[in-house]
């Protein structure tokens, strides 16, 4: 809404260029949203059957406050919303720049987006998120306040100089449930890709206090994240190395003036990821503390047990964890 304002102005409210109505222009971004769900990826398994029905996770960033802290909405915020409500197609997403500062008639679009179920706009925090590109990524103010997201949750540099053009410099994801999961098979990913995934943390079916089983969880989370960030690192000297990329760095200003592709730049650092399961493994350690260590209802080889069946002989046990207070407020 930011970028394509003066055009949007131009044509719709001034009609000094191409002149067209506000309703003319809501169509354009609904055709904008057709021509992005024509576009098919092929996907992992794992990409598959978590998110099923997504093509390539496209997103818009809207709304937020400018650099002096008003309200940086403006119509075409508007008509974005208003055609996703017409158009109802799972893509692009939006992400939307939340502040109480803004205005109700914005607000009120966004809420009935979500209210149509679509799973979208995602509510970000502008306030925090333009805290943390100035605190973190030591990113000037003026230019921190125009921040956009790098894939679904990442804040990152918009505008033309230093902004984020790879996947890697805002992407990623570990699963902390996961984690949890392969802490009580010694590192072994049963459920899923039949391997070892983690280091080996002990058996757990002798562990004798919750401790243990914690501390085991820990060292496969450690694990996680190391290997993840390595991964990250790799995959960005790889894109700067192999992935030229030409037209996108013609879009910033930095790499056209130092004459280098768009993913050499390096004029703001973005070590965002995502840490996907952690309410999961929260409610699963403490049900297993409850029943297993508390209360001794079960034993460590009885849950290591019952995982590696899927609770199948053992739905009784899987009532009872379903049933035991979680680490949450419900």
């Amino acid at each position: 809404d930011r970028i394509m304002w003066p055009y949007y102005k131009a044509s719709v409210i001034d009609k000094t260029a191409q002149e067209m109505t506000r309703d003319e222009a809501i169509e354009l971004v609904e055709c904008e949203r057709l021509k992005v769900c024509e576009r098919g990826v092929a996907k992992g398994r794992a990409h598959r059957e978590g998110q099923p029905g997504a093509n390539d996770l496209h997103i818009i960033t809207i709304g937020g406050l400018d650099e002096h802290g008003n309200d940086a909405t403006n119509d075409l915020t508007d008509a974005i919303l208003e055609a996703s409500l017409n158009i109802r197609t799972p893509e692009p997403s939006l992400g939307f720049r939340y502040s109480p500062k803004i205005n109700e008639k914005t607000r009120k679009l966004v809420f009935d987006n979500i209210a149509e179920g679509f799973g979208f706009p995602s509510i970000k925090h502008d306030e925090k998120n333009t805290r943390q590109m100035i605190e973190y990524y030591k990113v000037p103010p003026d230019e921190a306040a125009h921040w956009a997201l790098v894939l679904c949750m990442a804040p990152g540099v918009n505008k033309r100089r230093g902004l984020q053009k790879t996947r890697t410099e805002g992407g990623g994801v570990f699963y902390i449930d996961k984690c949890c999961e392969i802490a009580f098979h010694d590192g072994f990913d049963y459920s899923f890709a039949n391997m070892r995934q983690g280091p080996k943390t002990g058996d757990a079916s002798k562990f004798e206090t919750f401790e243990e089983l914690f501390d085991a969880f820990k060292t496969q989370l450690k694990y996680a994240a190391a290997m993840h960030y390595r991964n990250k690192d790799v995959c960005r000297r790889a894109e700067v190395m192999y992935c030229e990329s030409p037209f996108v760095a013609s879009l910033d200003d930095a790499c056209v003036e130092q004459g280098i592709g768009a993913f050499a730049d390096k004029t703001y650092p973005n070590p965002w990821t995502t840490n996907a399961g952690g309410q999961a493994a929260g409610d699963s350690l403490a049900a297993v503390k409850k029943l297993v260590f508390d209360e001794k209802k079960y034993t460590m080889g009885d849950v290591v047990k019952a995982l590696r069946a899927n609770f199948e002989g053992y739905e009784e046990m899987r009532k009872d964890m379903l049933a035991a207070p979680k680490w949450g407020n419900d």
